[in-house]
């Protein structure tokens, strides 16, 4: 797992860190910068032939710019450091670092002061290709003044040139950003990641996230992590998935009961039905309202069918308690809710099941929506809930721009006080069960379209009946589900993918994962 931070309990931690290890600030602040201008210098070669631009403001931030510059006047690279404040503005190690750079002679670097976008334009010109924003760190709150506000809007409106961040855009407070910030194509993360970096608005601000070694450990990051957010590993994952035993039987494998479908929504018990297969479970009954079945038999060759009572809109009936009580006590893990409908007596019956039985549960789709007032029937059972922001709004009694602002503190909250493991479909997916929170590493934006998670259920589904460990499995279905997408996005695309696509994928994702 990679450590996480949000911006103002990195400041805190590094604090704790440097004073207990006994690491001078300007050590981790030369370090900074020198691994960013050897990246900047392996990775940007041909945009760094021409005249590097460096924006500074007057913190640690610049403090980073000051020893890019040097690092890369030392490589003999043209560098033009533009100061967006007076040099007597500039404190602390930024200030030691601006006076080395200052009294260093060197023909290559040439700072300027520039009060205002005018002066930052005048300095860029069109062969300079490569712009690396040094103006705020992530201490900074608020917004920019007017005058720093424009020229960040001029830096963005650039077309032909690479914006580099370091540590995160300038300006960059919320990953649901409202207010201007810089628009990078890659952000330069000192140490870790930074939250904000990774959601929304924020993600597209930073463009490519690449960590920089500033000389601490990821173990000194992990004792100071008092949030407890994690990045998601491949090496996570792979230590998660059990081996087949090569004596095993197809009932020994992992045997996974899934209620789901209704008229016109087949196509997810489908789904989630090959999926879970797919993924290495030994055995799948699939539940299914009996209308249906006719032609779930046409498509679910694999998987075994069983026909249940239904109610007159061909959904599940409470009538079909009794025979899904025996598949119950047959499965390892049982899913419910893709394209089950919100008929009443359907979602009364998924509430009987949940509090008359103590199994492996992932509950899913329309599923969770009956249990919006009446969370209680969760407490403390081993399921796993997979609801996107929306379902997870409706089920908290929310707005959905309120879990968008704040989906740490309601996940992490919801998963303690309900001791379930909570899956929120968000982009990238995380997962809480209260004590730590995870963010996946893995999923683009072609994962985006309908039928997804019904495959990313059945994946769930499939892995918690071979782990019989929730959170391992949320965090590994996740992980697969995302690959899947990642795997698919050269061949399809970012819009053209279908999430039966995915089904075929798992296999090749599952042998990738294993090899790497």
């Amino acid at each position: 797992m990679k450590n996480v931070f949000f911006n103002d309990d990195v400041l805190a931690a590094e604090k704790r860190i440097y004073t207990s290890l006994n690491i001078p600030s300007l050590t981790l602040m030369e370090n900074a910068g020198v691994n960013s201008a050897d990246f900047i210098l392996q990775n940007f070669p041909a945009e760094s032939k021409n005249e590097v631009v460096i924006l500074t403001g007057k913190g640690n931030n610049a403090g980073d710019g000051f020893v890019i510059a040097r690092r890369l006047g030392i490589q003999k690279i043209d560098v033009k450091v533009l100061l967006l404040y007076n040099s007597d503005e500039i404190k602390g190690d930024a200030l030691v670092n601006f006076n080395i750079l200052k009294n260093e002679e060197s023909e290559n670097i040439k700072i300027i002061y520039c009060k205002d976008e005018k002066s930052v334009m005048k300095e860029i010109s069109h062969e300079n290709k490569l712009i690396i924003d040094a103006i705020f760190g992530v201490g900074f709150k608020g917004e920019p003044e007017n005058r720093i506000k424009r020229i960040i809007e001029c830096i963005n409106e650039f077309k032909d040139k690479t914006v580099i961040a370091i540590d995160v855009p300038s300006g960059l407070i919320s990953s649901d950003q409202k207010s201007v910030c810089i628009k990078a194509d890659v952000s330069l993360a000192m140490g870790v990641k930074k939250f904000y970096s990774l959601f929304y608005n924020g993600k597209e601000a930073s463009g490519k996230l690449e960590v920089m070694n500033i000389g601490i450990s990821e173990d000194e990051f992990t004792k100071n992590n008092l949030k407890k957010i994690f990045e998601i590993e491949t090496k996570d994952v792979r230590n998660i998935l059990p081996p087949r035993e090569i004596n095993s039987n197809k009932y020994s494998n992992g045997k996974v009961f899934i209620l789901s479908g209704s008229k016109g929504l087949t196509g997810a018990a489908y789904l989630c039905s090959l999926a879970a297969l797919r993924t290495g479970a030994g055995a799948v009954i699939t539940g299914i309202p009996e209308s249906v079945n006719d032609i779930m038999e046409t498509k679910l060759t694999e998987v075994m069918k069983l026909p249940l009572s239904e109610t007159s809109e061909a959904t599940l009936s409470l009538n079909a308690y009794a025979d899904i009580s025996l598949k119950l006590k047959w499965a390892d893990s049982i899913l419910i809710g893709p394209g089950i409908s919100k008929n009443e007596e359907t979602l009364e019956l998924v509430r009987k099941i949940i509090k008359e039985n103590d199994f492996n549960f992932v509950i899913d789709a329309d599923a969770i929506s009956a249990f919006k007032g009446n969370l209680n029937l969760l407490k403390n059972k081993n399921v796993i809930l997979t609801p996107h922001s929306g379902e997870f709004a409706n089920l908290i009694g929310r707005k959905s721009e309120e879990i968008r602002t704040n989906f740490y503190e309601f996940a992490r909250l919801f998963a303690e006080e309900y001791g379930v493991t909570l899956v929120l479909k968000n982009s990238p997916s995380v997962i809480a069960n209260g004590e730590n929170f995870y963010v996946n590493s893995t999923g683009r934006e072609n994962l985006a379209t309908s039928g997804t998670g019904d495959v990313l259920a059945g994946i769930i589904a499939a892995i918690y009946s071979q782990t019989k460990n929730p959170l391992e499995s949320a965090i590994s279905g996740v992980y697969i589900h995302g690959k899947c997408g990642d795997n698919l996005y050269d061949k399809f695309g970012p819009s053209s993918m279908i999430a039966s696509d995915l089904i075929d994928e798992i296999p090749n994702a599952k042998i990738k994962l294993m090899q790497a």
